[in-house]
């Protein structure tokens, strides 16, 4: 069997694994998907500023799922809520056809997609400018709108103003067509724009959200313990996303930060199955099984950069994949539902343009995530594996890489310790008994989302 094929199982009895345990069963239009990167949990508690929970309900729930592919990747650029956008200006508003009319509302249509990518791609550079001077002192009192409104981050002003102009150009056109489906159309997307609007609040729509990384959770505890006060972060306005049983559910996971001592408290065996085909895994894909025409990035790779952006080499399991085994450590899995604001919008009563994008088509909703308090792994090899891995494990320690397991990335630092911390979680090599070990830093790791489980959109038809 390739060393491919192999990775693409390890992958999918893992995911399969993750799936049974958190009892992620749902119907015809429910859908399961795997972080290719895991993502940190939000901070939440009685002492938490709310900007700093809202912010990562908000990456969590923003997350841009395609329903033909496994995997999703957190924090992209162009999230749900712009998906969303993008798919209304591409529905079929049922005007009457006119040659020119068609042929300039395309062109029109591609005008603003390209516009709304330059502008998210300005947005995000001067938002990362923003939280720089103002951790530096040099933006004394606003947020970010009010930073931009003084003449700030002028390439995303530009930007932000071609995308009004593109889509009112689109508007008019559209609007001489008279499509029957224009009047909803206009409604959801003034929806929309009451959640993306950066210079008022919108009760329900937006809400304040903290910019920038979150505090280290240990950091803030201990604070709050002492009674200093922490600094208000810099904010700006995002699309209202709600999970009012997340505090519940990592409330004590948070308390566990400044235990250094603290270790998972269970633990399950996954069956890693080299016997089974793709075809074998169903996770509500819309191509069937695990089929899905995807890359796998290495269920366990080594970079030689810390952060794990450059190329990675994926653990050479020789013959002995078999032999391979895998324990998942956690105190807790649960799935926490999770809900858009007042501007979610019904799509059943749309269907798209033929020539819409097939990325529109492929939309779904993140409605669940899956939540592992204390997640850490236990994994035993065989000897011509060990081998292998001891020689990758000293060479990417000795060079500051990283090795990444089942989406988590972590530093292997440039001193030859094997507990070096990065981000979330550390590791630990013990060549004798074969093992390698993932756990979380104790004052970092409370809280994973390894997976979320979506809604794909039932169209008219």
């Amino acid at each position: 069997m390739s060393a491919e094929k192999v990775n693409q199982l390890f992958w999918l009895n893992y995911g399969q694994a993750i799936k049974d345990k958190a009892g992620a069963n749902f119907g015809s239009t429910g859908v399961f998907f795997l972080a290719s990167e895991t993502q940190k949990g939000p901070l939440a508690g009685n002492d938490v500023l709310d900007v700093y929970t809202n912010r990562g309900i908000y990456d969590v729930g923003n997350n841009l799922l395609a329903t033909d592919n496994l995997f999703y990747t957190p924090s992209s650029l162009h999230g749900y809520v712009e998906a969303l956008s993008t798919f209304l200006w591409w529905v079929d508003l049922g005007g009457k056809s006119n040659v020119n009319l068609d042929s300039a509302e395309r062109q029109a249509l591609l005008d603003l997609d390209a516009s709304q990518k330059w502008q998210l791609t300005e947005m995000r550079k001067a938002a990362a400018q923003f939280k720089e001077e103002k951790e530096l002192g040099l933006v004394p009192t606003g947020d970010f709108y009010d930073w931009v409104q003084n003449g700030n981050a002028t390439a995303y002003s530009a930007a932000v103003k071609d995308v009004k102009d593109k889509g009112q150009a689109l508007a008019m056109i559209q609007g001489q067509k008279a499509g029957p489906m224009s009047p909803a159309r206009d409604a959801d997307l003034s929806k929309l724009t009451k959640a993306l609007d950066q210079s008022k609040d919108y009760p329900g729509f937006n809400f304040a959200s903290a910019m920038g990384n979150p505090p280290n959770p240990a950091e803030l505890i201990r604070k709050q313990k002492s009674g200093e006060k922490v600094p208000d972060p810099p904010t700006s306005r995002i699309p209202v996303y709600n999970a009012p049983l997340y505090k519940k559910a990592v409330q004590d996971a948070m308390q566990y930060a400044i235990d250094s001592k603290h270790e998972p408290k269970n633990s399950v065996g996954i069956e890693i199955d080299l016997g089974k085909s793709t075809s074998d895994f169903h996770f509500g894909h819309t191509q069937g099984g695990a089929s899905v025409d995807v890359s796998y990035g290495g269920w366990f790779s080594f970079s030689a950069n810390a952060s794990h952006e450059e190329e990675s080499q994926t653990l050479d399991t020789h013959d002995e994949g078999s032999e391979v085994s895998v324990k998942l450590l956690y105190d807790t899995i649960e799935k926490v539902p999770i809900s858009t604001g007042d501007w979610q919008i019904d799509v059943s009563k749309y269907k798209l343009r033929d020539d819409a994008p097939k990325d529109t088509r492929t939309l779904a909703k993140v409605n669940e995530m899956v939540i592992v308090t204390y997640l850490g792994y236990e994994i035993t090899v065989g000897t011509k594996t060990a081998s292998s891995l001891d020689t990758k494990f000293k060479q990417t320690t000795s060079a500051g890489g990283s090795v990444r397991v089942f989406g988590i990335p972590i530093g292997l630092g440039g001193s030859g310790s094997s507990t070096e911390e990065h981000n979330t979680h550390v590791a630990s090599w013990d060549n004798a008994k074969k093992t390698f070990r993932v756990l979380p830093a104790p004052d970092n790791g409370f809280a994973t989302i390894i997976g979320v489980i979506g809604e794909k959109f039932t169209l008219a038809t």
